[in-house]
Order: structure tokens, then sequence, then C-alpha cells
């Protein structure tokens, strides 16, 4: 096996980017080994009926499929997949190393992960091995070659998932694999120069200094208080290399064998760079999307649409390998099911923000298992109701509208920063009892996607042109190389917004020496004079407040401001010992802004800076002819924009002033207003003029 870990898939990621699909595949997963024949008889039937054209099979059957080891019986799935193909549906294989088999788990027993805690996990549920380790890389690689050359020649397997949501619910191993290749990751980062980790790591600080790399151990949280940031971060980088490495020696396996399958992943979890190596390996990324998750129906459409809209700024255009079809039940919690329509509106939004193919989860709900109340499209009794119904209705409609969709890319006006793999393990390692940017990031999204702006996310090392605001939701760790795209950004007119203690550590994640906002100072020009953490608001609160307007109340963390001269003084703080102090600055560069705010984004300064930074930004809503409730989304290619209107109220509702085109849902011509009901959803297809594109 090759050691070159050069990218085997597509590296150029943007958010602009299609996904490398030829057809628009609409599905379920499906586990055939969980039913008897008579339980299974009518499946493939029921799900040409419903427009199904693929499945995905065999994530979880490695036990089935290499019943002892090294002897592979491919017999089941083989008549599986040739029942679904006389019905016209293709098959997506998946790499079953999320489970292996008890077997394999008995016989190399180190090979099971280790949690902080340090009592070995053991074998009965998933993600139980860890991907450091020489004999599971072993039998990954063993199961993926027997697998793709048994299925070479078979026309109706079409691609490959690799593994399944790698890292998903599972805390950093400790194991002894993962402590040597945390070992190796730093002696490669650092060429073998341990005088260079310890400046990089500050080992100066509790006697730290290292002498020799074999020293090196993994950071533990409570052995016996704090571990060294620095060291932390590093840690998770290589936990991410760890994943990518196990990744690549699947995926280089898949296209030696056959070079025309598409190779995916289900994301999106924690640890895992998918804009790096791991997302570069595959043609497309894949996403595990479940709304029900939100328990506030109010906030369950802003939320699905935000993690799209993340997921697309990795790498893309993505495919829904996993979406909500029933009820979500596991040992500690049970999500709400799907009323009537709900099903196929979540699936729709999924598509508006960036979804070329989409797959339910699953297709009947299993009776057994940790997931017995993990609803499918079928129920426990395998009787087809409401959820078949809608996916019948779903089917007919994509079979339609699947291949405008395909090739189309979101468009948006305004972003949150949002896709930087060591940005987020940064501040995992020193949180203060902060929330994560990522989560801060959900406020200035799901208040600009309320009016209608055309919002989305967008790694700050992206293609920028386009967007007319952009808003770095406090990224303590910042590369210095992001500033001169931001630069260019505003200098040719966009409204840049720096949340507080943005720029404050530099790559090692170590706090930058320079006066804070670090690198970013000059392109806000201001500086910070001082900081602290808002524990108990009520006790001291701190209030800000532009010109005429009422005072709103910071949280979280405050900042002393001293501008530089020019500098416009926005908003200033109106209480305690900041009282007469910038809260809020604008600094003009160029043709645009740059905006520093001096506390945390949340949901009251964020509502009362809005109105200012729309102005500034001459943004608009989409369509405002939109009445509230009602989500706006645009996909475009050269030809047309495809208008996406999803009604969020539990009522009928009436919008005017829409683009004319084809309403491609009930074929009937859209002449500027449409009445959707509850749930409801459409699709105006407006053709573009010769030569706008």
């Amino acid at each position: 096996m090759s050691q070159s870990y050069e990218p085997l898939g597509n590296t150029e990621l943007s958010h602009t980017r299609p996904a490398s699909i030829q057809r628009f595949m609409f599905g379920t997963t499906y586990y055939p080994e969980h039913w008897d024949a008579e339980t299974r008889q009518e499946d493939a039937a029921r799900m040409a009926a419903a427009g199904v054209n693929v499945v995905r099979l065999a994530e979880f059957a490695g036990d089935l499929m290499e019943p002892q080891p090294g002897q592979y019986d491919f017999s089941f799935f083989d008549a599986v997949i040739e029942e679904l193909a006389l019905v016209g549906i293709d098959t997506i294989m998946c790499t079953p190393t999320a489970t292996p088999p008890r077997w394999f788990t008995h016989a190399h027993p180190d090979a099971l992960r280790v949690p902080e805690s340090g009592r070995r996990e053991q074998h009965g549920s998933r993600q139980h091995c860890c991907l450091a380790s020489p004999d599971m890389r072993s039998y990954s690689r063993d199961i993926t070659r027997a697998m793709t050359a048994h299925y070479r020649d078979n026309p109706c397997v079409i691609g490959w998932q690799t593994d399944n949501e790698i890292y998903c619910g599972v805390d950093a191993c400790h194991c002894a694999n993962c402590e040597s290749a945390f070992r190796q990751f730093v002696r490669d980062k650092f060429d073998g120069d341990i005088d260079a980790l310890n400046r990089a790591w500050g080992t100066a600080f509790w006697s730290q200094s290292y002498v020799d790399f074999d020293h090196i151990q993994i950071p533990l949280r409570s052995a016996p208080q704090y571990p060294n940031p620095a060291q932390e971060l590093d840690y998770f980088r290589s936990l991410a290399q760890t994943a990518a490495h196990f990744q690549h020696e699947q995926v280089e396996i898949i296209r030696d064998t056959q070079p025309g399958w598409f190779v995916t992943h289900n994301g999106t979890f924690e640890h895992v760079d998918y804009r790096g190596l791991f997302g570069q390996d595959l043609d497309f990324l894949s996403y595990d999307c479940y709304p029900m998750f939100e328990h506030d129906p109010a906030r369950r459409g802003m939320g699905q649409a935000y993690n799209c809209d993340r997921t697309r700024a990795l790498t893309g255009n993505f495919m829904i390998m996993e979406q909500h079809a029933g009820m979500g039940g596991a040992l500690h919690f049970a999500t709400d099911t799907p009323e009537p329509g709900e099903l196929r509106q979540m699936m729709y939004r999924s598509i508006a923000h960036g979804a070329d193919s989409f797959v339910h989860f699953r297709w009947r709900t299993c009776r057994f298992g940790s997931e017995e109340y993990w609803g499918g499209i079928l129920d426990h009794d395998n009787v087809p109701r409401q959820r078949y119904r809608e996916l019948c209705q779903e089917g007919a409609e994509l079979k339609r509208i699947g291949p405008e969709i395909l090739g189309t890319s979101v468009q948006i006006e305004a972003a949150i920063a949002y896709g930087d793999n060591d940005a987020t393990d940064a501040h995992a390692t020193l949180t203060m009892g902060i929330l994560r940017e990522n989560k801060i990031g959900e406020v200035p999204h799901g208040e600009l996607f309320k009016q209608g702006i055309a919002v989305g996310c967008v790694h700050p090392a992206d293609d920028l042109s386009g967007l007319k605001l952009y808003v770095i939701p406090h990224w303590a760790y910042f590369n210095p190389a992001w500033v001169a795209p931001l630069q260019r950004f505003v200098e040719d007119g966009g409204v840049l917004v720096v949340g507080a203690r943005s720029g404050t550590r530099d790559l090692n994640n170590n706090v930058v020496a320079e006066t804070i906002p670090g690198c970013l100072r000059d392109l806000c020009a201001i500086t910070v004079e001082s900081y602290g953490k808002q524990n108990n608001t009520t006790a001291r609160p701190l209030a800000f407040a532009i010109d005429g307007a009422e005072p709103v109340l910071s949280e979280h963390w405050y900042e002393e401001l001293k501008a530089d001269a020019g500098t416009e003084i926005v908003a200033t703080w109106q209480t305690r010992h900041l009282k007469g102090t910038p809260a809020v600055t604008r600094n003009a560069v160029g043709k645009g802004a740059v905006y520093y705010v001096a506390t945390y984004l949340n949901e009251t300064t964020w509502q009362c800076l809005q109105p200012v930074l729309l102005e500034d930004a001459q943004l608009k809503p989409q369509l405002p002819g939109c009445p509230a409730g009602v989500e706006v989304v645009q996909r475009s290619d050269a030809d047309k924009s495809l208008w996406f209107l999803i009604n969020h109220t539990d009522g009928p509702v009436t919008i005017d002033d829409l683009p004319h085109g084809d309403e491609l849902i009930t074929e009937a011509p859209c002449t500027g207003t449409l009445h959707l009901e509850a749930n409801d959803v459409a699709i105006v297809r407006q053709a573009h003029p010769v030569g706008q594109g």
C-alpha cells in the first residue's frame, strides 16, 4: 500500500462548487440484513413505486460479509443488489469499518479505543475501534480490497461511502496507538527539532520542557489539572490527520479498483479537517442532517438551513446521505416526529441549501438494537402510511425537478465565517465557559435568515466575491494569511464585521505578542486596551447604544477599545467604567468598511447592529413580497435561477411580487403570485436573458 497522501479527488474546494454528480440520486438507507425474506419481499417494488433510484447498503454489516477472518461471503448483498437493480435501483456500497466484527476485536483487543477515562471500550456499539491501530488499518484495507474486487464489474454499484460518520459521538482516543501517532505527528511537524516544539508549546510554563519526542504524551484534561492548549491543539490536529490517512487508504483502493465509482463520506463531526486531505480525497462530501434535534419548531428550519450552509462551506454542494424519516430515538432522547408535510419540507430545505442528491434514513424502523425507536419510512409493522405517501410524492417530483437542480450553486450575499478545523479545535482547548464561535455564528445567520437576506457560510480563504457582508464570529485562533483576502474584500466594497476576541491567538494556539486584535489590528483600526469576561451581567451590567437608540446589554465578554484617528465610533458603552468609550467602530477601507464589535454577537446585540450593517452593505431581502415565515433560497447556473419558497408557518400564505417563470412542482406558470399551504414548497424557474448568466 502506498504511503503517499496526495489528494485523490477534487482539491478545488469552494462553497460555490456543484457536486460532481451526473444525475440526481434519491433514495433511502437500507438494512436488508435486519429482516427475513418474507418481510423484505415487497421492498424493491415499494421503493421503485416511490421513485427511489438509489439505496445505501452494508455500512454496519462487516460480520455478515466476513463471518470469519479472511472468509468473505457477499452472496446476501449480491442477491439484494440484483433484486433492486431489476426495478431500476442502483446501490451505494459502504466500507463497514465503523463496526468491525467481534472476531476482530476479540483477536485484537488493543485496537479498541481508549477514552480519557482510561477504561478501554468494548464491542457492541459503533466507532469502538481506533483508526490509528495498525491492526484496524490492516482490517480496513483488507475488507475494502475484498469488497471492491468483488463489485468491480457490477454496473449496479455506482459509488462508495467510506466508513460511517467518523468521530461521531466519540471522545478523542488515548490509546498507545494514538500516542504513537501523536509523537510522529509532532516529530514531523517540527522536523525532529525538540527545541522548536518547546518554543511553540511554551513548555517553560509548569516545567513542561521535553528533551526527546518519545517523552511526549497525549494531553489529559484532569490528570491532575489543565492541559497545555498548544499541545492539545496539535493533538487534535493529529486526530484529524489519523482520520484523513485512514480514509485515504480506503479511497486509494476504491479508485485503483474502479475509477468510474464516485467516493463520498457522511459527516460532519469534530476533529475532522474536511477542507484538508479528508475532503480533497472525495468527489463530494455527504451530510447526515437531523433537523428534529431542534425541539423548537419555530427554530427548526433556521437551524437546518445553518447546518446545511456550514456543510456547503467545507467543500461545496453535497449529498444528504441521511435525513430524518421519523422520530429519532436512542438511550437518552427522542426527537419530535415530523408532522404531515414536514418530511418533504425538510427535504426541499436541504436541497435548497446545496444538496445535489438526497437519501432518507431509514427504509424501515428496526425492531431491535439501540435504534429501535429511530423511525423509518415504514413502521415496525411494515405497513406503508403517511411517511411512505410523502416519499412517493417526493420521488415523483424529483424525477422531474432533479435534472434542473444539478449544476446550480446557492446564491448568497452575506456570510458567516465557518469551516476551519483548527479554529474550532483551538477554541475547544480553552473555552473559558464561552460558547464556541460556530454556535455564536448561528445568531447573525439566523437573524439574517429571518429577514430574507441571502445568507450562507464561507471559509475566509474561500472566494468572497459576490458577498456584501462577511461576519467573523469571535475567531480567537486566526491565520494571518487570511488578512490579505479580507482586505481585498473590503477594498472592493464589502462590509466586514469582526467580533470581540478575534485574532488573539496564533497558529500554535498561544496568545499573540502584538496588541490585540493582533494581525487584524490595522484592518480594524483599533486596539483593545483591556477586556474581561462577564459572569454576572445582572450584578455589573454593561450596555452600549447607537446614537438615538435604546441601550442593549452585552454578555459573555467586553472590551475597552481605543480607536485610531479617523475611525468612526458607531456605538459607545453607556455604563460603569467603560462609559463613553467605543463599543462598536467602523473603519472605512477603499469602497467598504470594517466594523469591530467589542462584545459577543448575541441576539440582542446583533439585532441592534443589523439595520446599520444592512444599510451600509446595501443588503435587502431577496424577495420583499414574501411574508414572515416564508424561506427564500436561490440556486442558479448560467441559464436560470431556481427560487425555492418554503412555508414555515402552520397556515396558508400568499406570496406576491415573485419572479415570473414556471413553478416546477405544480408545472404551472408563475405570474407573480403563489399560494402555499402549511409546510408546502414551491420552486420557480426563472430563465436568464441571453448573456446574463
